[in-house]
C-alpha cells in the first residue's frame, strides 16, 4: 500500500470519527401542510374506475360471446316450452276421457233412476263435472208415492 491510499484511508477513518461524535444540522424549510386537491382525486377516481369497468366488460362481453351462452339459453327455453307443450296436451287429453266418463256416469245414473225421484241437485258450472246433491236435512224427509213407484228421499 502506498502512501496515497493509507492517507486516504486516515481521512475516511477521520470524517467517520468526526460525524459521529458532532451534531449536524441541516437547513431545511418548515413542512407545510399540504391542501387536498378534491377535485383531482374525484377526477382521478373516476377515470380509474371507468377505465376498470371498461376492462370488466369487455372481459365480461368476450366471456359471453365465447361460451356462447345466447345459444344455450335459447335452446333451453325451447326445450322447456316443448316440455311444458307436451304436458299440457296429455293433460288436455286426460281431462277429455274424465269429462266423458263423467258423462257416461251421470248418464248411467239417470238411467237407473225413476225421473220423478230424481233427488235434487245443483250445478257448480253447468254441465261439466258431477251435480253437487243437497244435503239431507235441507230436503223433505217423506216417502211419495208415484204409482206403483216408492221414491225416498235420501
Amino acid at each position: 500500500m502506498g502512501d496515497r491510499e493509507r492517507e486516504a484511508y486516515r481521512r475516511i477513518k477521520e470524517n467517520a470519527y468526526n460525524s459521529f461524535s458532532e451534531p449536524q444540522v441541516y437547513d431545511a424549510e418548515p413542512i407545510k401542510p399540504a391542501k387536498p386537491n378534491y377535485f383531482s382525486a374525484v377526477l382521478w377516481t373516476s377515470v380509474v374506475a371507468t377505465i376498470v369497468c371498461a376492462v370488466f366488460m369487455g372481459f365480461l362481453l368476450y366471456m359471453f360471446n365465447e361460451l356462447n351462452l345466447e345459444d344455450n339459453l335459447q335452446k333451453a327455453a325451447n326445450h322447456a316450452i316443448s316440455n311444458l307443450e307436451r304436458v299440457v296436451l296429455q293433460q288436455n287429453k286426460e281431462i277429455q276421457t274424465l269429462k266423458e266418463e263423467n258423462r257416461k256416469i251421470h248418464h248411467h245414473l239417470q238411467f237407473w233412476q225413476p225421473i220423478t225421484c230424481k233427488p235434487k241437485e245443483k250445478w257448480v258450472i253447468p254441465g261439466y263435472g258431477l251435480p253437487e246433491e243437497i244435503p239431507v236435512e235441507r230436503q223433505d224427509r217423506s216417502i211419495r208415492r208415484y204409482g206403483s213407484e216408492q221414491c225416498f228421499s235420501y
